[in-house]
């Protein structure tokens, strides 16, 4: 049994997460990356709607014999993160906000048999551990 994988973002970024992943993996011939569910939150979202149609793309993860979900919202606060917060009634589904690609990758890369909780920590220092910042030279150079 693996984890589910949901991408719940602001449109059109759960799609471009989940077409990221998939152009990795398509590279290895696995198609992990393609049984991500992406839900993007158009700006019009009628909150109970959306909270309905991720509730069941959830369902459908949970009956695909996944042990858990671990659901990746963009920015915590905003209207993906508190539709995905509302799902935290079961304990099978853990929340990240503030997702990148690295953690997402590394989400689908963790060992078939992690419970959704270690998914989510190995996904969560992944984001983190793919920050990086740089600057060239200053302007008093």
């Amino acid at each position: 049994m693996t984890v589910g994988i949901c991408i719940i973002a602001h449109a059109p970024l759960a799609s471009a997460l989940k077409t990221c992943a998939m152009h990795i993996y398509s590279m290895t011939g696995d198609t992990a990356a393609e049984r991500i569910e992406a839900y993007d939150v158009p700006s019009t979202v009628d909150t109970e709607a959306g909270l309905i149609e991720v509730q069941q793309r959830t369902r459908r993860l949970l009956e695909e014999s996944h042990e858990g979900v671990l659901v990746f919202t963009d920015i915590l606060g905003a209207t993906p993160a508190n539709i995905a917060h509302r799902l935290l009634d079961d304990p099978r589904i853990c929340v990240i906000s503030g997702a990148n690609l690295p953690a997402i990758i590394a989400a689908l890369n963790a060992p078939a048999d992690a419970p959704v909780s270690q998914v989510m920590t190995l996904a969560e220092a992944a984001a983190r551990a793919g920050l990086s910042s740089q600057s060239g030279r200053s302007d008093n150079a």
